[in-house]
């Protein structure tokens, strides 16, 4: 049996996306100093959306086990008016979800983000998009540096963000 095989007989969850997170900044960091700095950003974006999604999820109260297809389905881009639902990138885009995670905790009654997200939020828009998979890309080092900074903000105020 195939590894896509063995990986899609189990449903993806909301925890698996959490660790997956983790994982990916991991190996940011690994290619980072490896000097693959474009890939690293786009690894490290990748960590960022999985961040922004599970935040989402956990303030919209879904539990751990829960399978990411329930709560994705959930998502309607189109309730925003543009730029933000052009911002969607296919589910991938950090400008989109992170206007999602602010609308969810308005709705719920929580408080203000934490200062350095918006500022963070930002810079990581400016600097990813899911389309650079496509691209050879000549990254510097303050690029990727920058941008794995943000990343490792947003996992250490995880918890913050989502409560």
């Amino acid at each position: 049996m195939g590894y896509r095989a063995i990986l899609e007989s189990m449903p993806e969850t909301v925890q698996d996306l959490e660790l997956s997170a983790r994982r990916r900044l991991e190996e940011a960091t690994v290619l980072f100093r490896a000097y693959k700095h474009h890939t690293a950003i786009y690894v490290a974006g990748l960590s960022a959306e999985m961040y922004l999604k599970t935040a989402c999820f956990f303030v919209g109260d879904a539990k751990p086990a829960d399978p990411i297809a329930v709560h994705l389905g959930a998502v309607r881009p189109k309730k925003y008016s543009p730029p933000f639902a052009a911002d969607f990138e296919a589910g991938h885009g950090l400008h989109f979800w992170s206007q999602e995670l602010l609308h969810r905790r308005t709705k719920r009654g929580l408080g203000p983000v934490p200062n350095h997200f918006l500022p963070a939020m930002m810079s990581l828009y400016s600097d990813w998009f899911i389309g650079m998979r496509y691209r050879p890309g000549s990254a510097s080092l303050e690029d990727a540096a920058r941008v794995i900074t943000n990343v490792e903000w947003l996992a250490n105020n995880h918890s913050a963000l989502r409560s």
